[in-house]
């Protein structure tokens, strides 16, 4: 696709969804910032608020993985443009529907294992086939 698209476009929707998450935190913390432009009355609990936060720290542990992978993806042409986007896809919805689960959700075994299963797919066929590509394999 070239000048990187996937990589741009990736980095910027997972980074609005990673915003809206951090803002999610900030409202059940009850920050003053939150306080002013929402009507905050009753109080969140501590394993709901636990969870979110899991949710938040969870989504930043996967995404910078996959985005560098992503970048060398599209750097060296290792994969042609249909599968980056369909594996850009796959992540996606692995990462949101992981973060809905936590944030969202008390128990979802479905939205918490295809969220996982789609993340490790994606990262372990990116980085093995990298890594086969950069010895030459």
């Amino acid at each position: 696709m070239g000048d990187f698209f996937l990589t741009k476009l990736s980095a910027s929707l997972l980074t609005l969804f990673y915003l809206f998450l951090s803002f999610r935190i900030g409202y059940l913390r009850g920050s003053p910032v939150m306080k002013l432009f929402f009507k905050m009355d009753k109080e969140i609990s501590k394993i709901k608020l636990e969870r979110n936060v899991r949710a938040h720290g969870n989504f930043s542990e996967y995404v910078p993985l996959f985005l560098v992978l992503l970048f060398f993806a599209e750097y060296f042409e290792t994969f042609n443009d249909g599968f980056l986007v369909i594996s850009c896809l796959i992540f996606i919805y692995g990462r949101v529907s992981h973060a809905i689960c936590f944030a969202f959700y008390n128990y979802n075994p479905f939205l918490r294992i295809s969220g996982m299963i789609c993340t490790y797919l994606i990262l372990l066929i990116l980085s093995i086939t990298l890594l086969l590509n950069s010895i030459n394999i």
